[in-house]
């Protein structure tokens, strides 16, 4: 399967549904009449139990089934370009440790001697929010105090 094609969350469940479907095909007629009894209410249940808790999630929670969207990245403005700073690299942050992990990146790009010319664009997807870090040499006039 290409790695583009995200795969349905149904698709999921259908799976998990057909192994448990399967397997009761396998071990039932080995079970005992009680076992048969209460494995066959599992084999019922399971499969609208798991549907049940997908459209939960759906409802309160949909972006967790699919992988983020390339189209909506077009979205987060470019930086300002300017002629002495090579490519701006970007690193795209999701989660519940999203912004921690940016606040570790900014202090690493401060704390990096002899760093010139460099670009950090950090995007935190959840609260849809970018950072954009520059470092450049101090200019002349500056650093001669003129």
């Amino acid at each position: 399967m290409n790695d583009n094609q995200p795969v349905a969350p149904l698709t999921i469940i259908a799976i998990f549904a057909g192994i448990i479907e399967a397997s009761a095909l396998a071990t039932l007629p080995f079970l005992s009449e009680k076992s048969q009894t209460y494995y066959t209410w599992f084999l019922v249940g399971f499969p609208f139990f798991l549907t049940a808790l997908f459209f939960l999630t759906l409802n309160f929670n949909y972006k967790s089934f699919y992988k983020p969207d390339l189209a909506e990245q077009k979205n987060i403005p470019e930086p300002a370009t300017h002629p002495d700073l090579p490519e701006t690299i970007t690193m795209m942050f999701s989660g519940p440790d999203a912004q921690k992990l940016i606040e570790q990146q900014v202090v690493q790009a401060i704390n990096q001697p002899h760093v010139e010319n460099r670009h950090w664009r950090l995007c935190n997807m959840d609260l849809q929010q970018c950072v954009d870090i520059s470092t450049t040499r101090l200019p002349e006039d500056l650093l001669h105090g003129h």
